[in-house]
């Protein structure tokens, strides 16, 4: 039975992200880019976070070895920083369709799909050139 914990290895604050994304196999920068949207769009993320925090307990000390697909920014198919390049390869999907998504975003709700664009321009990191 595999048991939801927080990481000790895959943390920036106190491993619940890292914990979940190692529970669900994905990577935890795509969990902590969800929760960072709650944050911004609902204002719960933060309670929900500390709740999960003091409930979830901490993993073991060796480190896991995910098999998860990493999100990372595209260097190949990159127009402004690669964010849209990284969800289209991470998804396998054709990155026009993203761009059109942070296009239509930002046209139809005052700017978000600015704004989430620039979150995950510094959330995520950017791939490594092979």
């Amino acid at each position: 039975m595999k048991i939801l914990y927080r990481s000790k290895t895959n943390r920036k604050i106190a491993g619940v992200c890292g914990g979940i994304g190692e529970y669900f196999g994905i990577d935890p920068t795509i969990v902590r880019i969800i929760w960072l949207s709650a944050i911004l769009l609902a204002g719960t993320g933060i309670l929900i976070y500390i709740i999960a925090w003091l409930v979830m307990p901490e993993g073991p000390n060796e480190i896991v070895i995910s098999s998860h697909k990493p999100f990372r920014r595209s260097s190949k198919h990159r127009i402004i920083a690669g964010v849209c390049g990284g969800l289209g390869e991470y998804f396998e999907l054709d990155p026009v369709i993203f761009r059109l998504g942070f296009v239509f975003l930002a046209i139809t709700s005052f700017g978000w799909g600015i704004l989430i664009y620039i979150i995950l321009w510094i959330a995520v990191p950017l791939q490594k050139s092979s």
